[in-house]
């Protein structure tokens, strides 16, 4: 290791043969079960003792042309065979030789590169782990990972190689590589063909915080490291194991498309892997795909075991879901149907099963917004899950969950609230009270409350939530923040200020250790409590919390940006002083400039009808929405025919910016007018397809954008996937020709594409994020 401490230079691929030759020339007889560890004390320390130095300096005197820039970064467990390691290098060493292009591989594996008669870690800082190590790892580049056995992954159980993999996939620019000995490969591939749950349940059992190290120094150092990371161990769980998801998919498409080269594609086993594949492809949002793949084991199935087989009503089933996850409601319900007719005669109506499909006849159902039909099926599913499983059953609290999401959806709070108290009392009992699945259930009682307007028992069920979220996920998570951001909302809807300040405190705590003091997101935190020390009389306060806002508004985002003059114009009329030209002066409107506000202002209208439309499904607020739009066009056109009404000296009258209604128009107009040039603050909603985490396929999601959040899920009536909260928010821009919609926060960056039954652009998206980033309250 250079003396700076960072990780620079690599061996040559001829410089690992030569190692390798070295081992089998002193252990001909057990080179093949020596570990790395093995190799470093009889081979490597013995060979640079006297000089007191790594293995690399010696070969940089003998051999110079051998050490040169590192390009691949080695991550490996010194449990390991040596001769597994070695060749893993080598193999991965010849495909990027078959590239076109390709550059001369140098490795940095640590057994070469450290001084192994000294502990190189003992004397570095703490803040080594987080920032040398970590731009080292993204200055080579790339990271390769050895991964054995397939069953019982080390690396996932080492400190040192969970924080070199989190250290590379963290970097959208650093490329990660996963090998396995090739002696490994077919077993896995056999194993995903059999059951691909199987193998990602071991794959991805990642607990960083029980991972071990052989020095208690290093382990210590690394922790550290990861607590100071935002989202800290859950964040560097999670993100290794949406890596190892995307390599396994990887393997198993692999896997397909290697039986069908070699002509074995119309075999009942072929069919086995493609429905695997399939459903893992489902997963991964990739849904065109999926079917696919699912299309294609149909068609064995149905030609080998005919449609009454064990398999075609899965496939069936299978397809409806993969149908439904993309949107195509209808083809879902008409596939979900044959799968049940099929059971329904082979298995019998009182099957678990037969159970399931009625639930996700439900789900389809509630997915087009049919929530009576919806109802209809999980009060199906429920009658047999009860007489198969029991009353308290987690399959069963599922079901009373979906019931209540229906009637929720439906407008019915009190039916709703209902079903999901049936549902947690079952899992409290089954599950236990400490588990995500009983936090969900709470949030979702809390939500139905408030939709009641009982904001009381709403803020003690998400009290609940919260309780159960600081114990899973510890008191300095984002999530965790996010629940005091939301209690405090809650608090501040009901009028009660201080406690509404007193959890927007816990939420800017939170964030100012997660994204540190000068950060957007950090300034939205002050500036909320600020405005509520306002609403409260306190100006002194108040003053002090948005001028801090200001300060990291204007540093981080520019003096002209929409947050920063937000923060500068409330500052201003909370202190009494001069107000801003937008409340004051007066300017010209032209013609043209009226004509575009009026244009806005109908489409604005419109947008809210559809949005209606798709989201609600009742009847009475599209009619209302659709003759609210019509009347302001009448109305605005029989206006625009009228004389201008202009002043003494010839001029239109001027009238204020803003949300002003164009001149000479009635009163019922300007209420129109006024009313539609807030919808930009209203929810934007729509289909749009979302990148997984590091660099995983497209997903289908259904997006919205409300108030101070962009959420996504699988359908307009389905639980939340996840959310962005606007105040994390650094920037959101369109790349690629506006192929694609950037939204970055700390740490990540969300990608999202159009879909195919998107009603809005991308652009109208970026625009609406644009205008609302970190100005939320």
């Amino acid at each position: 290791m250079a003396s700076e401490h960072r990780l620079t230079d690599g061996v040559s691929v001829e410089a690992i043969k030569a190692f390798f030759a070295d081992l089998k020339r002193e252990f001909p007889d057990t080179y093949t079960e020596m570990t790395t560890e093995d190799a470093c004390k009889q081979l490597v320390v013995p060979r640079t003792r006297q000089d007191n130095c790594a293995y690399v300096e010696q070969l940089r005197k003998q051999s110079p042309e051998h050490v040169n820039k590192a390009t691949v970064f080695v991550s490996h467990a010194w449990r390991y065979k040596i001769a597994d390691v070695l060749n893993v290098l080598l193999e991965f060493a010849d495909e990027q030789a078959r590239k076109d292009a390709a550059q001369p591989v140098f490795f940095w594996f640590d057994l070469f590169m450290n001084n192994q008669n000294a502990n190189v870690t003992a004397n570095l800082p703490q803040e080594w782990w987080s920032t040398t190590f970590k731009q080292s790892i993204a200055n080579i580049g790339h990271v390769l990972l050895v991964l054995m056995p397939w069953r019982d992954p080390v690396p996932l159980t080492r400190a040192w190689c969970l924080w070199e993999i989190f250290c590379g996939i963290s970097n959208e620019a650093t490329e990660v590589s996963i090998r396995l000995p090739k002696s490994e490969e077919l077993e896995l591939v056999l194993a995903i063909a059999d059951d691909y749950e199987a193998v990602t349940d071991t794959l991805v059992r990642v607990q960083a915080q029980r991972a071990d190290a052989f020095n208690p120094h290093d382990k210590h150092m690394i922790f550290t490291a990861i607590e100071s990371w935002a989202g800290g161990f859950s964040a560097v769980n999670q993100a290794v194991k949406d890596k190892l998801r995307a390599w396994c998919l990887q393997k198993a498409v692999g896997a397909v498309e290697a039986m069908r080269a070699r002509g074995e594609d119309s075999t009942d086993a072929f069919a086995g892997l493609c429905g695997q594949v399939g459903t893992v492809l489902s997963q991964f949002g990739e849904h065109n795909k999926a079917i696919a793949y699912y299309e294609t084991a149909l068609a064995i199935r149905l030609r080998t075991e005919g449609e009454k087989g064990r398999n075609a009503a899965a496939l069936y089933g299978n397809l409806g879901n993969a149908y439904g996850d993309k949107g195509d409601f209808d083809k879902a319900i008409e596939l979900c149907k044959k799968a049940l007719a099929i059971k329904v005669e082979t298995l019998g109506e009182k099957h678990s099963s037969t159970a399931v499909t009625y639930n996700n006849l439900g789900n389809a159902y509630r997915n087009k917004g049919e929530y009576d039909k919806a109802i209809e099926f999980y009060e199906k599913d429920l009658a047999i899950t009860v007489e198969v499983l029991g009353e308290k059953h987690p399959s069963t609290a599922s079901t009373y969950g979906n019931l209540g999401a229906a009637y929720h959806s439906k407008g019915d709070h009190d039916r709703a609230i209902h079903y999901y108290e049936k549902a947690l009392a079952i899992q409290v009992e089954t599950l236990g009270e400490k588990h995500p699945t009983t936090a969900s259930t709470y949030n979702n009682l809390g939500a139905a409350y408030k939709n009641k307007g009982d904001y009381d028992r709403a803020i003690e069920c998400y009290e609940k939530a919260l309780a159960i979220k600081v114990e899973t996920l510890g008191e300095k998570h984002p999530s965790t923040a996010q629940t005091y951001n939301n209690l405090g909302i809650a608090y501040k809807n009901k009028g009660e200020y201080d406690r509404a300040i007193a959890f927007y405190e816990k939420d800017l705590t939170i964030t100012v250790e997660t994204l540190g003091e000068k950060h957007p997101g950090t300034a939205t935190s002050y500036f909320n409590i600020g405005l509520l020390h306002a609403k409260r009389g306190d100006k002194e306060q108040a003053c002090a919390y948005i001028q801090h806002a200001l300060d990291v508004f204007a540093t981080t985002l520019g003096p002209h940006h929409p947050n920063t003059r937000k923060a500068k114009q409330n500052l201003q009329r909370i202190r009494g002083g001069a107000v801003t030209r937008q409340h004051t002066s007066t300017q010209h409107v032209s013609e043209s400039q009226l004509q575009q506000q009026n244009v806005l202002a109908h489409r604005n209208l419109l947008l809210r009808f559809i949005s209606s439309a798709v989201v609600y499904q009742a009847f009475a607020p599209q009619r209302n929405l659709l003759m609210r739009f019509l009347g302001a066009v009448a109305q605005v056109h029989a206006e625009a025919r009228r004389p201008a009404n202009t002043g003494s000296d010839g001029e239109d009258k001027k009238t204020e910016t803003g949300h002003d209604c164009p001149r000479g128009c009635s009163a019922p107009a300007r209420a129109l007018y006024k009313d539609a040039c807030k919808c930009p603050g209203e929810p934007l909603i729509g289909w749009l397809r979302k990148r997984g985490r590091l660099r995983a396929a497209f997903r289908t999601r259904w997006c919205a954008l409300i108030d101070d959040r962009l959420t996504y899920s699988k359908g307009p009536s389905l639980a939340e996937r996840g959310r962005i909260p606007l105040s994390s928010v650094l920037s959101a821009e369109l790349v690629h020709g506006g192929e694609e919609l950037h939204v970055a926060v700390s740490g990540r960056t969300f990608v999202f594409r159009l879909h195919a039954r998107s009603d809005t652009s991308l652009a109208d998206w970026c625009t609406a994020i644009n205008s609302r980033i970190n100005a939320t309250t």
